[in-house]
């Protein structure tokens, strides 16, 4: 061992030139990178290809709107799901987040949207952020935490029938903690479909070429909903539920048998997408 020593240093002295290259190759290439820094209205570009996205909305731009709908939600199909993809809270600054890699229920279907009614990448931006926030403000505050919110400003409207209403405290956990540190409590009453209601409904749909959004119900008095996705039917006339499951047998977004996805759900919000 020492014999071994030595030599390394003879070795270390005799060609110090080339053992300080070596030396600095190696800090260069393993030292940690800088964390990048993001503002308000800076797109997050680890998280996404924009040359990606304006392919995506160039290939099906000229299709009849429905065909455009199921064609981008049905090329994410496969998508990884992960949770809490969005980045701001009371304590972090909100960063404007772009992210076709990874999805989450929410983000699925705004960015589905979005595709669906942009002709470029600069629009479909514009859109999300519009969809996202408040007055298309970003920032933690004025995001559409809530589906009811959110699901406003896409301009859709609602599948008339609901034969339940139920009042929400929106944001509220227990009596004394919140789900969101920061944003207050509000009072929502919402309409939604029992899953009996709602299979008519769905029967009565079922010839519809349009896509519907769905909102799972949430038993919780704080939440809306607890889970969000595409309403449509296979050529068989099927009802699917496309959807970024966060189920820990799949993870990603996938297509499920829509009435046996329901049937223990205390029941649905159905948007129609035209």
């Amino acid at each position: 061992m020492m014999g071994s020593t030595k030599l390394l240093m003879k070795f270390i002295k005799e060609n110090h030139l080339l053992f300080n290259i070596i030396l600095l190759t190696f800090i260069i290439f393993c030292a940690p990178l800088p964390k990048e820094v993001n503002s308000n209205e800076k797109l997050n570009s680890r998280f996404f290809n924009i040359n990606e996205i304006e392919s995506l909305i160039k290939l099906y731009n000229f299709a009849p709107y429905h065909e455009k709908y199921n064609n981008y939600s049905k090329s994410l199909v496969g998508t990884p799901y992960v949770n809490n993809v969005l980045i701001g809270s009371k304590k972090i600054d909100e960063v404007f987040i772009i992210d076709l890699n990874r999805l989450d229920c929410f983000t699925y279907v705004e960015y589905v949207h979005a595709l669906a009614n942009s002709n470029n990448y600069l629009e479909f931006k514009n859109k999300v952020r519009e969809y996202r926030y408040y007055k298309g403000e970003v920032n933690f505050y004025n995001r559409n935490h809530f589906f009811i919110d959110w699901i406003n400003f896409l301009g859709l409207s609602q599948v008339e029938g609901a034969d339940l209403k139920e009042r929400k405290i929106l944001n509220k956990k227990n009596e004394t903690e919140k789900y969101l540190e920061g944003i207050p409590l509000k009072e929502k009453y919402i309409n939604y479909f029992s899953v009996n209601k709602a299979k008519k409904i769905i029967f009565n749909l079922q010839n519809s070429k349009n896509h519907y959004i769905v909102g799972i119900v949430s038993d919780r008095i704080g939440l809306d909903v607890s889970h969000v996705g595409f309403l449509l039917w296979n050529k068989e006339g099927k009802a699917i539920f496309r959807h970024a499951s966060s189920k820990s047998n799949y993870m990603k977004v996938v297509e499920e048998d829509f009435l046996e996805y329901i049937k223990n759900k205390p029941g649905i919000i159905i948007f129609e997408t035209k």
